[in-house]
């Protein structure tokens, strides 16, 4: 955990002063839980979070579990890693968030690729940690503002969607959603028989629809197409070794 948390924070209305948590338990604790597969990791948001006198209900280690004890439990505060043994946090963030609109969801992950900080905020997550660039003054910051009602991203956040939005050329303007899914799916060194197979096309077609996206982004062989899609974090190479 060397390096955790050590940049300066960014607050987005920097005008409003960090406050206390608007909403809170019987003992005047905000109540926590944690989803978080690496156990030392895991610990230190613990402790952290009882240093701030908050309750934490329960510690998860996978994203099934973490969601069905977050619809049981309903806490005010679910602190979540993206990169889970069972899945991608992100999508269970928005399933969250929907389900569940009063509870505050604050991402801290190691993952900054231009995709998922665009996915953080699309989905409205209410705060996002870099888990390796900030210090833990960034953590008491965030957690006591995501739970007063604010919205709470770390530079990086609003830098990389911003250079993909100045980007005529950014693969989120030439791709479609379906060719996203694609590239994905290609990343994950995927034949193009394989991904037919799953997404119920023909072989023809899938060959069609990955020159169609070698041309669109001006990459033009398999092993680059596979870097593209790992760097600019539509396949995650933590994913990659579960798949195996």
């Amino acid at each position: 955990m060397a390096g955790l948390f050590r940049k300066q924070i960014c607050v987005i209305n920097p005008k409003e002063k960090t406050g206390q948590p608007e909403k809170s338990t019987q003992n005047g604790s905000a109540r926590v839980i944690i989803i978080e597969d690496q156990r030392l990791v895991a610990e230190f948001f613990q402790l952290h979070c009882q240093a701030m006198n908050l309750k934490v209900l329960a510690i998860y280690s996978t994203l099934a579990e973490g969601l069905a004890g977050v619809r049981a439990a309903k806490p005010d505060l679910l602190l979540l890693d993206f990169s889970l043994p069972d899945g991608n946090g992100l999508e269970g963030a928005k399933g969250i968030i929907e389900e569940f609109p009063e509870i505050k969801v604050l991402g801290i992950s190691a993952h900054r690729d231009p995709w998922t900080m665009l996915q953080v905020q699309r989905i409205g997550l209410h705060g996002f940690v870099d888990k390796h660039e900030q210090r833990t003054e960034v953590l008491t910051e965030a957690i006591l503002a995501v739970l007063a009602g604010r919205i709470y991203y770390v530079p990086v956040v609003n830098e990389a969607t911003a250079r993909l939005r100045r980007d005529p050329k950014a693969f989120i303007r030439v791709l479609s959603d379906y060719e996203l899914r694609i590239l994905s799916l290609i990343g994950e060194s995927m034949s193009d028989e394989e991904i037919a197979v799953l997404l119920n096309i023909s072989p023809a077609t899938m060959q069609s629809r990955r020159r169609d996206i070698m041309r669109k982004i001006d990459v033009h062989t398999t092993p680059k197409l596979i870097h593209f899609a790992i760097v600019n974090g539509l396949t995650r190479p933590d994913q990659l070794n579960k798949r195996e």
